[in-house]
């Protein structure tokens, strides 16, 4: 079971981190190139621009991994914040259900939309199904965790506790 839990975690900092972290490094070096060759060299190269958006779309989504993994994305907590600590574990719960229940509905008509896909870039040739298998897998990350905070959340608030007890470790506390 470790094992398994350790190879889950080391996928899981693949594709969330380490992955968009190589795609971006690639789209930043990728502009930089573009820029010398356009302004410097006045030859601009066409495919540098081509492969910055199509690394930007792939950083979004599993940036958006990323983000939802640490809950560094935006939300809007106005009623959230007004309840107390079991209405607040009620909200999150009803929160991730709807999260679980639309994302593995999208699942299925992504995977088949992307496995008919036959598109590809204009000038590097690259498949877009190769690029926009980014989607299910911020789908597939969204789904997981939710899952997991979901029966974290259950379990707090079978047992009275109500605290949300993941990303414990990562919160900013002395704002």
């Amino acid at each position: 079971m470790r094992r398994l839990k350790k190879a889950a975690g080391w996928f899981a900092d693949f594709i969330e981190v380490h992955l968009p972290i190589a795609v971006f490094v690639l789209l930043f070096l990728t502009f930089l190139l573009n820029v010398f060759f356009r302004y410097v060299l006045r030859n601009p190269l066409n495919w540098t621009f081509e492969l910055s958006i199509n690394a930007f779309v792939i950083v979004g989504l599993l940036g958006a991994c990323a983000a939802y993994r640490t809950e560094d994305h935006v939300v809007f907590d106005l009623l959230y914040t007004s309840l107390n600590a079991k209405g607040q574990a009620i909200l999150r719960i009803i929160a991730y259900v709807i999260v679980i229940i639309f994302f593995m509905a999208a699942l299925p008509g992504t995977i088949t939309y992307l496995w008919k896909l036959r598109a590809v870039t204009s000038i590097m040739r690259i498949p877009r199904r190769l690029i926009f298998l980014s989607f299910p897998l911020l789908l597939i990350s969204s789904v997981l965790r939710s899952a997991y905070r979901l029966v974290l959340d259950i379990k707090a608030l079978r047992d009275k506790t109500y605290v949300q007890s993941y990303n414990i470790e990562q919160r900013d506390t002395s704002i």
